[in-house]
């Protein structure tokens, strides 16, 4: 199991940090005061939350008013590229969808779909209306299906947020649903034992006071910010909006984790990244809350590094897992190729079921967490494929759940068919057989540990082994594998790997 400390190895420090600038007033008392100091070295003995270590499963939500068109243009590819949550984006520079945008909804300004557009296909008013929501009920199956945390969009680049923000009336509780949708998602979450954490995007595509296109640029719900910073200025995006709505969030809803993301126009001083940590940071502290913060804080701009992969509690990856994963990680993707709702998903995108419950293994043995993303509809409720896979990973779980929670990287790689995770505690080997032997005997190459005792966990039953003299271990099944998709056998173990 990686240690509560690994964070710290994993956040690279700077002998010589670039300037802070001024403390922003809202975060500056809490920042002096606490045990976290707005700079790299301090924020990088930030421990990495028990839970995320030993939860393991996650899942989380793009949701916003880019669910109602749902829809955007097929890119066959590995890597998850036909991202339907960008469906603003898309409806001026990809002619595919800028084609559906008019056939469908006669060209209306993408703002329309907050408060309904007439769907010309059904003669429907489409609308972010959220009408067949409930938070309840969707916690609960997240829970009874073995899911740990949840996190969702408090606001995507089209700047919609999801709760009832004071600094704009762009939100989930002035238009569209009226409704303070993370509050009653945040107060599900908790009543059901899961852990809540929000996404939240730093730039926006649109929002007057970042792109200064004021006025002329449609974006309902604007309202020039005030002077909250105090610098004579008022209207500034970062220090009189965003830092105000992320204190927000912070305070209100006291998050487990925050994910940030659309840093890549600025670096980490533009955005003030490191005040906000250590705010988010204190805060916690002085509750007693173990909380979790992504990577991503600054583009690689203005003379400092790509926050990506070097600050942070953990490497957030999307889909493509590139990187070095003996530092702490997540596997972020949908089970499709999209985040937000996508009605035209092919097929040849969707994960089946079997390869659902593979990355899951492989990627805990592997030492990350996996966090398959949803994309609700606009009326709130997800997606058969979605409802399907999440409801087969919660029967895998609650028969094979301790091969996941709690355990860590494999001591030795996988083998074809076969993949590993591991229990140093109980000097216990899980070994998860994807592709059943039709003989019945299962070799087991290099191990370089004596069994003790084999069960098989669906059905408890007692597999007996055979040790060669080189090392390897012999698994005698049965003819027929108990699980169609992934078998367990949790091997108990002498010695001790590598020893």
């Amino acid at each position: 199991m990686i240690s509560v400390l690994a964070a710290a190895s994993f956040i690279a420090t700077q002998s010589q940090e670039p300037p802070l600038g001024p403390m922003h007033p809202l975060l500056k008392d809490t920042v002096l005061a606490g045990p976290y100091k707005p700079n790299w070295d301090s924020i990088g003995k930030h421990p990495l939350p028990e839970w995320f270590q030993n939860d393991k499963i996650g899942l989380s939500a793009h949701w916003g008013p880019y669910a109602v068109p749902g829809w955007t243009a097929h890119k066959d590819s590995p890597y998850g590229v036909a991202y339907a949550e960008w469906y603003r984006q898309w409806m001026d520079s990809n002619p595919v969808v800028k084609q559906y945008h008019e056939d469908t909804y006669g060209g209306v300004h993408y703002d329309t779909f907050i408060n309904g557009a007439k769907n010309l296909t059904t003669s429907e008013v489409d609308g972010f209306f959220t009408e067949d929501f409930d938070a309840d009920k969707l916690m609960k199956f997240f829970a009874d299906s073995g899911v740990k945390y949840f996190f969702i969009t408090a606001k995507h680049h089209d700047g919609f947020c999801l709760w009832d923000s004071k600094y704009t009336d762009r939100n989930a509780a002035k238009m569209g649903p009226k409704r303070d949708l993370l509050r009653e998602l945040t107060d599900a979450a908790r009543a059901n034992g899961l852990k809540i954490g929000f996404y939240y995007s730093y730039y926006e595509w649109h929002n007057p006071s970042y792109t200064a296109q004021q006025p002329g640029h449609r974006y309902d719900g604007y309202r020039k910010p005030a002077d909250v910073d105090g610098d004579g200025v008022d209207g500034e995006y970062v220090d009189d909006f965003m830092i105000p709505q992320i204190k927000e969030l912070i305070d209100n809803y006291q998050p487990d984790y925050l994910c940030f993301d659309g840093e890549w126009d600025h670096g980490y001083v533009y955005w003030r990244s490191r005040q906000i940590t250590a705010y988010y940071f204190n805060q916690a502290a002085k509750r007693g809350q173990q909380v979790l913060i992504n990577d991503r804080f600054g583009g690689g701009k203005e003379g400092t590094p790509n926050t990506r992969g070097v600050y942070g509690d953990f490497y957030h990856v999307e889909y493509v897992a590139n990187i070095d994963r003996t530092k702490p990680w997540a596997m972020w993707r949908g089970f499709g190729n999209s985040y937000g709702y996508n009605r035209n998903e092919a097929a040849s995108n969707i994960l089946s079921i079997k390869d659902t419950l593979k990355m899951m293994v492989d990627v805990v043995a592997d030492g990350g967490n996996v966090e398959f993303n949803l994309g609700p509809k606009a009326d709130g409720t997800l997606a058969d494929f979605e409802v399907e896979r999440i409801a087969a990973m919660g029967q895998w779980l609650a028969v094979n759940g301790q091969s996941i929670y709690g355990a860590a990287r494999s001591p030795v790689k996988g083998q074809e068919g076969v993949q590993f995770t591991h229990r140093a505690d109980l000097s216990r080997l899980y070994v998860h057989v994807y592709d059943w032997p039709t003989s019945g005997r299962l070799v087991l190459d290099g191990l370089g540990v004596k069994a003790r005792s084999a069960i098989l966990l669906a059905t408890n039953q007692t597999v007996n082994t055979e040790q060669s003299a080189g090392g390897s271990l012999v698994l005698n099944l049965p003819g027929t594998a108990p699980d169609p998709n992934v078998s367990v056998i949790a091997v108990d173990y002498e010695g001790s790997f590598g020893g």
